[in-house]
């Protein structure tokens, strides 16, 4: 298999070959997924650093110096790196943002969306629903965590009270948003 060097790929893909960008970014996928690995991000997945990742990749593509001495693998690196970097220590920032404007689920006013008297009684009935499967489908431990979230507390206060790793928070509560999902579809 004859592979084209990187320089004749990026030349290409400045000239407007699409099938050189993509061969680019698929030769550096595995780079920008190793990297994007070694970096854990509140609230978010894996995929999402790798997206971001790729972006730096593809914007590397157009910010490489052909006449440079540094190979484009060890600039695509750099780039990548310092991208899922910068994306960490924004989401680090600003994460308790969220938990300044969320609305528990507890705490909903239904006299402002609701029309009728029919409609309170409705959305009341559908709330409690909503619960009850919430709670039923949760693990206890479930529960306390998404009390203590609901209640403000961060990620780290929550991993000192219940023993566990911000990792395992982060986890539990991906988990929980899924089945709260899942349970809002069910009761639509």
């Amino acid at each position: 298999m004859n592979l084209k060097d990187d320089v004749v790929l990026i030349t290409e893909s400045r000239e407007g070959s699409l099938q050189a960008t993509e061969e680019l970014l698929t030769r550096y996928k595995s780079l920008v997924v190793s990297v994007a690995r070694q970096y854990f991000l509140v609230g978010a997945g894996d995929e999402d650093l790798i997206q971001e990742g790729m972006i730096a990749l593809y914007r590397a593509i157009d910010a490489y110096d052909l006449s440079s001495k540094v190979p484009f693998s060890a600039f695509a690196f750099s780039c990548v790196k310092n991208r899922i970097i910068d994306v960490v220590k924004a989401a680090n920032r600003d994460k308790h943002k969220a938990l300044n404007n969320y609305v528990s689920i507890y705490d909903v006013d239904y006299s402002m969306s609701a029309t009728s008297a029919e409609d309170t009684a409705i959305m009341r009935e559908n709330s409690i629903q909503v619960k009850k499967d919430i709670t039923e489908n949760l693990s206890q431990e479930e529960v306390a965590i998404l009390r203590l979230y609901l209640d403000g507390r961060s990620y780290r206060d929550i991993a000192l009270q219940t023993g566990k790793s911000e990792k395992f928070i982060d986890n539990s509560l991906q988990k929980i948003k899924r089945k709260i999902r899942i349970s809002l579809k069910k009761n639509k």
